[in-house]
């Protein structure tokens, strides 16, 4: 917790005897860059431990932003925005630059896909998509693509993958980019979502995902500290349908981590007191800092997450019945990569959706 913080934790004998369990939990919560740099500025030898897992959080960063250079030229025209690992590393996390990701995460508006998808392709970038991702009926909301020095970046039409979300969600492409904000990341100009947005989508992701990492609470407290404009907030969050998300993980992060938010928040959010009185109840029970594995109430609960306590209830119910009736899928020999007759069926799939 104090790792998460940005503080320099004081570590006991114990510990210090056995300190593979301290590793595993540092990594599992994505904190172990930032627990090696304060470790080791005060001379802690366990930094030693996860100096490799900083050396290549480091390493992925300064790569990925010297290739936001090189898209910003390569989008030239088209609208976008990069949110997630490098604009968190950046801007919300206790030690800039040693957020750990493993991929870009870019927006552009789905009548732009297709030049998108050509100016990459002409630049030498490869689809890294199966052959029966893009045929998915489904239409997923993002495509995964391979840069030619080999980094991997999820290019999104829609910020919600799964098409039953985006029923139930209504998040707007086209409201986000025309809200977009200038940023500097490294030496890379770019472009990213603005204040609210970015508050209400990093806790819509982190509620999604399962919200069951010390990384996405610290994301959703340093987001929140730049916010100067709460009832924006609770607008965005009305209108994207993700208002309880936000309650949430901002919930979840300040029993956590601490910090000050608004007086008011969940009145602002509409979340009701029987909601407030469960997901409270279910932090107890299963602190996000106890969790070393995904399965587990805390994550089960932001998952199915809905407003109103009952209804989020019954959709945990939902979730853990189908998660007993459904089998391991044994990974397919088969699979192929995506080819040109894929690719012009999903982007003909994201045009009519768009």
């Amino acid at each position: 917790m104090t790792i998460a913080r940005g503080q320099r934790p004081e570590i006991d004998a114990a510990v210090r005897a056995q300190p593979g369990e301290l590793v595993d939990a540092l990594r599992y919560h994505r904190l172990a860059p930032v627990a090696h740099t304060l470790l080791r500025d005060g001379g802690d030898e366990l930094a030693e431990l996860v100096r490799a897992d900083r050396d290549a959080v480091v390493a992925l960063h300064l790569h990925a932003t010297s290739l936001l250079g090189h898209l910003e030229a390569l989008l030239d025209g088209v609208p976008w925005v990069v949110f997630k690992g490098p604009v968190l590393s950046e801007l919300a996390h206790p030690v800039p630059g040693l957020r750990s990701y493993h991929d870009l995460d870019l927006l552009v508006d789905p009548q732009d896909l297709r030049l998108v998808t050509t100016r990459l392709l002409e630049a030498g970038w490869t689809i890294a998509d199966y052959d029966d991702m893009l045929r998915n009926p489904q239409v997923p909301g993002e495509m995964h693509w391979r840069s030619p020095s080999g980094m991997l970046m999820d290019l999104h039409w829609s910020m919600i993958n799964m098409q039953d979300r985006r029923r139930r969600l209504a998040v707007s492409t086209s409201d986000l980019l025309r809200r977009r904000r200038p940023v500097q990341l490294g030496f890379a100009e770019a472009w990213t979502l603005d204040p609210a947005d970015s508050l209400v989508h990093v806790c819509l992701h982190a509620a999604l995902t399962g919200a069951n990492k010390l990384i996405y609470l610290v994301d959703a407290q340093r987001v929140a500290a730049r916010v100067t404009d709460w009832a924006e907030v609770g607008q965005r969050a009305e209108g994207w349908k993700a208002a309880p998300h936000v309650g949430l993980v901002l919930r979840r992060a300040r029993a956590s981590l601490g910090g000050d938010q608004p007086e008011g928040l969940d009145r602002l959010l509409g979340t009701s007191a029987a909601f407030r009185a469960l997901t409270a109840a279910v932090d107890r029970v299963a602190p996000v800092q106890r969790a070393r594995t995904e399965p587990g109430p805390a994550r089960l609960v932001a998952r199915a997450v809905q407003p109103g306590a009952v209804r989020t209830v019954l959709s945990s119910a939902q979730s853990v019945a189908r998660h007993v009736l459904d089998r391991p899928r044994p990974e397919r020999a088969d699979r192929v990569p995506a080819g040109s007759e894929a690719l012009d069926l999903y982007l003909d799939r994201v045009e009519s959706a768009g």
